[in-house]
């Protein structure tokens, strides 16, 4: 199979996660979701409802944030510019193996987690 044809089969099984924010949940957003994920994106109130509360099941949450956060204010910058490159440096960098690596077998873990505690809390099998 070519390269193309394996992304495009690839994107066909992916989910999108949408956070519902006002902003991005107007007609136009929600009918292009629509077209580009059909019935394969999550949000609340949607085919696909997103479990409430889920900061345990999102990557966002559960890990990028903090490591942005440790990573960017590790090199204090003296000016706004020096803390954007520091920002994109760090965004970029989560794109290492090592660090992806990390996110997806700890995503794995904590849905495994969620179904033993039949999609309840999973706090008590950490």
């Amino acid at each position: 199979m070519m390269h193309g044809q394996k992304n495009i089969k690839l994107r066909q099984q992916m989910y999108y996660q949408h956070d519902t924010a006002p902003p991005h949940f107007s007609q136009v957003i929600r009918q292009y979701l629509n077209h580009k994920f059909p019935n394969q994106w999550i949000d609340h109130g949607h085919a696909q409802n997103w479990p409430p509360w889920s900061p345990d099941l999102n990557p966002l949450d559960y890990y990028v944030w903090g490591y942005m956060n440790v990573m960017v204010y590790a090199h204090k910058g003296n000016t706004r510019e020096e803390l954007l490159q520091q920002i994109l440096s760090t965004a970029r960098s989560i794109n290492n193996t090592a660090v992806l690596h990390k996110v997806t077998s700890s995503l794995v873990t904590r849905v495994r987690k969620c179904i033993q505690a039949d999609r309840g809390h999973f706090e008590q099998f950490a």
